[in-house]
């Protein structure tokens, strides 16, 4: 008996799960595919098998969509730490470990499309990117603040925000310049190799 065949990109109702995981994902597909302005809620909400209504009740606009794959896939400040006391105990051994995670996170496909998205469309402009950002370096102050406030971290090196900013834009500048969607092995190797160096460079910050 022949196998009754599904229609594209829709989900199994078994493997849908988060309806609104499956919505970004499709997005990050068609906005990659057709660019963002050519990509309607219509068809979106086709891609999934899911009537404009359905995707309605979970997302607002497109606008909206775009922003959650941003969200999940763009810039983010760290987490707070699950133990503060082991973080603070070793600040650049929380750090490394904080980016060899974010590596792991950038270094997937939806992440790399993302990235080659935001730079085709001209998108790396946007409010919703420069805000991100802004709430990366401010994740990363936060904590670069508590590190000097406790002595952990040197107050002659810096402001906290000076330091974030030091931190993050080389990272970010090399996510954008190596790891994208068509980068090769030897593109994501080196991306990975030089932020680790920077890591390691901005450790000596704390000696």
């Amino acid at each position: 008996m022949a196998e009754t065949r599904r229609r594209p990109g829709r989900p199994r109702k078994a493997d849908a799960g988060d309806t609104k995981a499956v919505l970004r994902r499709a997005a990050l597909r068609l906005f990659a595919r057709n660019g963002y302005a050519g990509t309607s809620i219509r068809a979106i909400a086709r891609e999934v098998g899911l009537s404009e209504s359905v995707l309605y009740a979970h997302f607002a606009s497109k606008q909206a969509i775009f922003d959650a794959v941003l969200a999940e896939f763009g810039p983010s400040g760290p987490p707070a730490p699950a133990n503060p006391t082991e973080a603070d105990a070793d600040p650049p051994r929380y750090l490394r470990e904080l980016v060899h995670a974010f590596l792991d996170e950038w270094d997937t496909p939806d992440a790399r499309l993302l990235i080659s998205l935001l730079a085709r469309d001209g998108l790396l402009h946007t409010p919703a990117l420069r805000e991100a950002v802004e709430a990366m370096r401010t994740s990363v102050a936060g904590l670069l603040e508590r590190w000097i406030a406790t002595g952990r971290l040197p107050p002659d090196r810096g402001s906290a925000r000076d330091l974030a900013l030091a931190f993050t834009a080389p990272i970010g500048l090399t996510r954008i310049l190596y790891l994208h969607a068509g980068a090769t092995g030897e593109e994501r190797a080196t991306a990975r190799a030089d932020i680790l160096r920077h890591v390691e460079t901005f450790a000596r910050t704390f000696r």
